[in-house]
């Protein structure tokens, strides 16, 4: 638990994809960048690599993988970090920047943001229920997952000349299966801008696959052990576990009873050599499974997260995937990091501040629990609750968090009553399980109410907030 309780020692953090400082006040807009060295999508400009839930950006409709042609119509082409800080945020008090982007459905398309900015030294509740996550680890907590995908490019090619589609054809009855994967790929291709044009398109897709016994199998396997490995399903929204050999598995060639190849290569018809097709690009799989695991099911699963390495793409041999879950009770208010019973701000028109919560109110308890302002007590509290309810927590449930700790566990449905009156002893200092209140192992509330003391520098005042549940799965390829 060290690096759990590390984090609650180090509770002076900010806001994700923080540019600036000003004015006692960090500022943003949802959404953080990388300068594109890759000549196949957005060479020299910047890509969006990450869009935070309920944030401006998000409201917009700017995604990830997005390409910031300009920052108030100044090109952001080969231009250095502290050139594009200044465009950003030289002008403090104007209250909107114009971002100018491009991706595979747009041109050219304008976006105005609205900086959201909060004072400094404060943190955010999305952020405490990240930290606070083993309250409930079912609503928040990250994963990493592993794919043993290969991909190829064609180094030369920007893909962002092409914007239409269609599907190779030949004379022979289309099998059940590759209309499945046609509806998969063209869901996704769609998604990702692309429009489908069966009369000149940019780019022919070919999907190909194999799904065979493995001659080399000799059924001498541990019956006691039952592999497999833990991947994300995109229409389930969770983490399965699928009967998969890892790639690191011994005698994998041997100990497998299926293998299964699947993959598909996009190519150029028409800017290349418009007298054949070229592959640009071309993303495969090849998995060994310990036992029958039905082909459409695997495609299925696997068609869209082979996807998301496309179009912001490099050859690979293996890929990495966070997948980031989080649910929890938003109220709107942001907490002194340094004495967090402090209010630092409340957000217009957030529960908190409809329930007459302001900046620079103390808060004194929260549903009943008292609150104590020392973070080292906070933190030591946590863990020891940590520690002291493991035994309540579902052994068959158990996975490795995307920081490296193996011991996460979803807590056992037969102990939901046992639980909840742990979290509300005060030795705990569980002030902030708050955040998940809506789930009856933390309190039993039937209209979801939070409760909340606070001096408001004259006197004592009882506040009723009727908090949001915010909710965001996102995932991204490493």
């Amino acid at each position: 638990m060290k690096k759990t309780a590390l984090a609650l020692l180090l509770l002076t953090i900010f806001a994700p994809f923080i540019y600036s400082q000003d004015y006692n006040k960090n500022c943003y807009f949802g959404f953080s960048f990388d300068v594109s060295d890759n000549k196949n999508w957005g060479y020299g400009e910047l890509i969006i690599t990450d869009v935070e839930p309920n944030s401006p950006a998000e409201k917009a409709g700017i995604r990830v993988g997005d390409i910031i042609m300009e920052i108030n119509r100044n090109a952001t082409y080969l231009r250095d970090n502290q050139t594009i800080a200044k465009w950003l945020f030289e002008d403090m008090y104007a209250p909107t920047v114009n971002f100018t982007i491009r991706n595979m459905n747009a041109y050219f398309k304008e976006y105005t943001l609205s900086r959201k900015c909060i004072p400094t030294n404060s943190v955010s509740e999305r952020e405490l229920s990240r930290i606070f996550s083993f309250y409930s680890l079912e609503d928040t907590n990250e994963r990493i997952f592993s794919l043993p995908i290969n991909t190829e490019i064609d180094k030369d090619v920007d893909f962002y000349d092409y914007h239409t589609y269609d599907f190779y054809k030949d004379d022979k009855p289309v099998p059940a299966i590759d209309k499945q994967i046609t509806a998969l790929l063209e869901k996704d291709l769609q998604a990702k801008g692309l429009v489908r044009d069966t009369n000149d398109p940019d780019i022919i897709v070919q999907a190909y696959y194999s799904y065979e016994p493995n001659p080399k199998f000799t059924g001498l396997s541990n019956p006691n052990y039952a592999p497999g490995v833990w991947r994300f399903d995109v229409d389930k929204q969770q983490v399965s576990l699928l009967p998969i050999f890892s790639p690191e598995e011994p005698n994998i060639d041997k100990v497998s009873q299926y293998i299964v190849e699947y993959g598909f290569s996009f190519y150029d018809r028409k800017y290349i050599d418009s007298t054949r097709m070229t592959q640009i690009w071309d993303c495969n799989i090849k998995d060994y499974l310990s036992s029958k695991y039905s082909l459409d099911e695997y495609v299925r699963f696997h068609t869209p997260l082979m996807l998301k390495q496309f179009p912001y793409s490099t050859p690979k041999n293996g890929a990495l995937y966070k997948v980031d879950f989080n649910r929890y009770n938003y109220t709107g208010i942001y907490y002194d990091s340094n004495d967090l019973a402090t209010v630092k701000e409340v957000e217009a028109d957030s529960p908190a501040f409809k329930a007459g919560i302001r900046p620079g109110y103390v808060i004194k308890k929260i549903n009943n629990l008292k609150f104590d302002q020392n973070k080292e007590k906070l933190s030591e509290g946590y863990k020891r609750f940590i520690d002291e309810t493991m035994v309540f927590r579902d052994q068959a449930s158990r996975f490795t968090n995307a920081e490296g700790y193996y011991d996460c566990m979803y807590w056992n449905v037969g102990y939901y009553p046992e639980i909840a009156k742990e979290i509300a002893k005060p030795r705990y200092q569980s002030q902030f399980s708050y955040l998940y209140s809506f789930r009856n192992y933390v309190g039993n509330h039937a209209d979801n109410r939070i409760t909340i003391e606070a001096w408001d520098g004259m006197q004592t005042r009882i506040f009723t907030v009727i908090p949001e549940i915010r909710k965001s799965v996102t995932v991204k390829t490493l």
